[in-house]
């Protein structure tokens, strides 16, 4: 990531808490109606949201103007975007799982596999990984080459019963820096960190989580700022202020994974950062870390979505169709 926040930044957050970590707080009004966005990404001047009525809409922060990028799916909502080589793909989760794609305003085609919930897509390369809730018994896990759109390869990992993942925030999977690939799963009596090589099939290890368990319980996001140190967030989505079981931090590339101290102020569905600070974000707040994940502080309240963290500039996405743009130190 190329998002820096100085030295001074940290100091404050540590020091003088909520009140000083940000000098503005703007609202971008993203969707004509109460759409919630659970997927955002920078596209050049625009930012893209995902959305669950609306379809894909780019804003413009500069006109305060928006477009249609990838219309509504009548069964079904956008919860990840992407963008290879200014082409835009929207997963959609759904009774079907699809990938819409978009280039210059015009629709290019999609991908689609039937009777699949979708959970994530992660781009690596020319080659695009997607994850969905297990299928006869395995983790639905396939990649595309984006070039020819088509299969490359899959990954056959079994799953527990009642074990899934949550489409929360495009978040659920990631690539590392050395080029591994993971994801969590949690659900009934399972919290779980998945880890793999898609070169090398035996390089595939799990691990356990000390974070909640039930159902619509787990991990829901996962952030590694290189390949060694990561955080998870996650809870209870049904017990948004609850905070037990909401937050996990690694500094050994997911072998062992370790219970924050200093817990966020309930569930948390999205996390994101870089090597010096991180935000969590859920239905009760934002909270940020300046250890890694070891310890969290209140950042502000309300209900959100998603995150996009940029060089002194955090977005949070609302469930009203509304992005809150936060100007930090």
């Amino acid at each position: 990531m190329r998002n820096l926040i100085s030295i001074s930044v940290l100091l404050i957050l540590s020091l003088t808490g909520i009140s000083q970590t940000f000098t503005r707080k703007d609202s971008l009004r993203f969707a004509p109606d109460s759409s919630y966005s659970r997927a955002i990404v920078r596209f050049g001047k625009e930012l893209i949201f995902g959305t669950s009525k609306s379809g894909a809409i780019a804003y413009h922060e500069r006109k305060k103007t928006t477009r249609q990028i990838l219309f509504a799916i009548p069964k079904g909502e956008y919860r990840d975007i992407v963008i290879w080589k200014n082409i835009i793909y929207g997963m959609v989760s759904g009774d079907d799982g699809m990938i819409e794609q978009n280039r210059s305003l015009k629709y290019i085609g999609r991908i689609v596999h039937q009777g699949v919930f979708y959970d994530d897509m992660s781009l690596q390369g020319d080659n695009l990984t997607i994850l969905g809730d297990p299928v006869d018994g395995v983790f639905f896990l396939e990649q595309y080459n984006l070039h020819s759109n088509e299969k490359v390869a899959d990954f056959k990992i079994k799953n527990q019963p009642n074990e899934a993942c949550y489409a929360a925030s495009g978040t659920t999977a990631c690539f590392l820096e050395n080029g591994d690939y993971c994801f969590i799963s949690g659900g009934g009596n399972q919290a779980n960190f998945h880890r793999l090589n898609w070169k090398d099939t035996t390089s595939y290890f799990k691990t356990a989580l000390p974070m909640a368990l039930g159902e619509g319980a787990g991990p829901f996001s996962v952030f590694f700022s290189d390949s060694l140190h990561g955080t998870i967030v996650g809870g209870t989505y049904t017990k948004p202020n609850d905070q037990s079981g909401t937050a996990v931090y690694t500094v050994d590339g997911g072998k062992t994974w370790i219970a924050s101290t200093t817990l966020p102020a309930g569930y948390r569905s999205c996390v994101t950062g870089n090597k010096k600070i991180q935000f969590a974000c859920g239905s009760s707040g934002i909270d940020f870390s300046t250890d890694g994940g070891k310890n969290w502080q209140q950042f502000d309240s309300g209900n959100y979505c998603a995150l996009l963290l940029e060089k002194k500039t955090l977005y949070a996405t609302t469930n009203k169709g509304v992005c809150i743009r936060y100007r930090i130190k």
